[in-house]
């Protein structure tokens, strides 16, 4: 007879490993190995799983996993017919897009697009060296993300890193050229360096797929060679626009949710390496998608979309979710998202 190890003793919650084992798919003899496992012996074991159907939560439960185990099936249906058609195999880089052609062929379809020739024009491109930003804004008190090393939840933890720091001294340490994740200026800084870093605005140009507010409600992003932003997905659409340096993306398919081990809100605990072996060993995984965007470069990031971005050099980059298009898909976002 299969055995399991045992931990320590105490009290089992019964109801709650039955819960978790039933919505991880497990069947009856797995549940049976957990519940040993948990510390529980053989005849109580079973006896706690001949009374499981009779619990009104433990059917209900059931029941909810049943409907999961469905919505995941029809989603599947989206995976499998993209693996067969060539255009949803890569990321098609597209030049000069006409808007109308990105909103039908990219945005309602909700597919990833490289993007160039469309902030060419843009004084930022040619401006935007570190002499520049420090005679522009090297006073400037600016917000980051801080001390990243501390903690592999650093992007979940995002409040818990906030720092606030002299431009000057970001630029100091961007000039030593290290490779680092350690600080990170992002998005999620925007409400200080909005007005911390208002002077270089004037530098950005217009963008046809916005609205006409929305490159003055873009994010700023700057960072060393080797920032990495783990596998997440927005909740929004959004644009990604380099302005110096390069960054690799990976991508997963919004439909490919229930495999993407989404623990907590908008993460997922793969990690890049996680897919790299993955593709060694012929694991089943999630397809990806990956590119890479330089200076005057853009990927058009899809809602839902899962990405994982990784710095190749010091990069400059921002972001804009302003589009000429609907783009409210947080307001009806659950509100528990402890999964």
């Amino acid at each position: 007879m299969a055995t399991a190890a045992k931990a320590p003793k105490g009290k089992t919650d019964t109801r709650s490993l039955l819960a978790e084992a039933l919505l991880d798919g497990c069947d009856e003899a797995e549940m049976f190995q957990r519940l040993l496992a948990a510390g529980m012996s053989e005849s109580k074991a079973r006896y706690e799983l001949s009374r499981a159907p009779k619990d009104p939560l433990f059917v209900a439960a059931k029941r909810l996993n049943a409907r999961l185990g469905k919505r995941d099936w029809t989603l599947g249906i989206y995976g499998k017919l993209a693996a067969m058609d060539d255009r949803q195999t890569a990321i098609p880089t597209v030049d000069a897009i006409d808007p109308e052609q990105f909103f039908r062929e990219f945005y309602y379809s909700n597919r990833p697009v490289k993007l160039t020739g469309l902030i060419d024009h843009w004084p930022a491109l040619e401006r935007w060296t570190l002499d520049y930003l420090e005679e522009k804004v090297g006073d400037a008190v600016v917000e980051l993300q801080g001390d990243r090393d501390s903690g592999e939840d650093y992007e979940i933890a995002k409040t818990r890193h906030t720092r606030h720091v002299r431009m000057a001294d970001v630029i100091r340490d961007l000039r030593a050229d290290e490779v680092s994740n350690d600080f990170y200026i992002t998005a999620y800084n925007d409400t200080t360096n909005k007005q911390a870093l208002s002077a270089l605005w004037s530098d950005l140009g217009d963008l046809p797929l916005l609205a006409e507010d929305g490159v003055a409600n873009g994010f700023f992003w700057m960072g060393p060679k080797g920032t990495i932003t783990p596998f997440h997905h927005d909740l929004t659409n959004n644009l990604l626009v380099q302005i110096d340096g390069r960054k690799h993306i990976r991508m997963v398919a919004a439909h490919h949710v229930a495999q993407m081990r989404n623990h907590e809100h908008c993460f997922s605990q793969w990690t890049a390496e996680d897919f790299d072996q993955a593709e060694t060993e012929s694991n089943t995984m999630p397809a990806m998608l990956e590119c890479e965007i330089g200076p005057g470069e853009a990927i058009f990031l899809p809602v839902g979309w899962w990405h994982h971005v990784t710095g190749l050099d010091r990069t400059i980059s921002m972001s804009f979710t302003g589009f000429a298009r609907g783009n409210d898909f947080y307001s009806d976002y659950i509100k528990d998202t402890a999964f």
